[in-house]
């Protein structure tokens, strides 16, 4: 009786420890159940403008509007016999004036969203940072939106493979490595797009515990489009995170713009 009171006991702990967070798993449907969609030979591409925060709170764990960011579900249904690559270091989404809309990094927005702040961003600014000496990393940062784990030799995530400071260092590992084909080259990793993250009336994650928000960050991430090919006969559905200088109203006459690549031979419009 002891060891099953005990048991329960340890149960409700374990419950308690994880309230705070919980993963909402992504609920999937057909093409044409999605607000956009083409078809180019035997893939499909559809997609939905998340923004608005009701849509939100269904994928994530707090609405990303307050921290001025807006999301798109993309999902691609690849029916051929090759793999299909997404262009995202290409892709390009316009508002209805015409306007190009950045493209902002999973663990931003994260950031973002759990500190409750900010993010801005420019679209025309993709260049790499430069760091000259005695010039601080803005990698090595955690107060940056810009910080890397990995090179940050006091959080347990460091890998000394891609830290230029370390003997142990790594060309091949370094994601901004952009000219090394067979590297761990992340689309989404633009040091020079400007991203600044300030104090905000954002959602704010003081309810998680530290441990909570690293896997809230962490699903973040999980749910955000990489540069892995979709496999033939599979499909990949997932979300692409962007920035607009105000918290963004409904949607109207977005257009997402997929350049031509692996997989399509032309331009891929998406219009919302």
């Amino acid at each position: 009786m002891k060891r099953a009171l005990a048991f329960l006991v340890g149960l409700c702990l374990v419950g308690s420890a994880f309230a705070g967070f919980r993963v909402k798993l992504i609920k999937p449907k057909k093409p044409e159940q999605f607000q956009s969609f083409v078809t180019v030979g035997d893939v499909t591409y559809a997609a939905d403008l998340v923004i608005d925060e009701k849509s939100q709170k269904e994928y994530f764990h707090k609405e990303l509007t307050p921290s001025h960011v807006f999301a798109i579900r993309l999902a691609v249904f690849n029916r051929g016999r090759g793999n299909v690559v997404l262009p995202l270091d290409r892709l390009q989404l316009t508002d209805a004036a015409g306007k190009e809309i950045a493209p902002v990094a999973p663990a931003a927005v994260a950031q973002a969203v759990l500190q409750g702040k900010v993010v801005t961003a420019k679209a025309d600014d993709k260049g790499p940072v430069q760091v000259s000496p005695g010039q601080r990393d803005p990698r090595t940062d955690p107060t940056d939106p810009r910080y890397d784990p990995r090179v940050d030799p006091n959080d347990p995530r460091y890998d000394p493979r891609i830290d230029p400071n370390d003997p142990r260092y790594d060309p091949r590992y370094d994601p901004r490595n952009t000219r090394n084909p067979g590297g761990t080259y992340d689309p989404w990793y633009r040091p020079g797009i400007d991203v600044i993250l300030n104090p905000g009336a954002g959602g704010g994650g003081g309810d998680l515990s530290q441990f909570e928000k690293v896997l809230a960050e962490k699903d973040y991430v999980d749910k955000a489009h990489s540069l892995e090919p979709v496999d033939a006969s599979s499909t990949r559905d997932k979300f692409l995170y962007f920035s607009v200088p105000e918290k963004p109203a409904a949607g109207k006459g977005f257009v997402l713009r997929l350049p031509q690549g692996k997989g399509s031979a032309n331009d891929i419009v998406l219009k919302f």
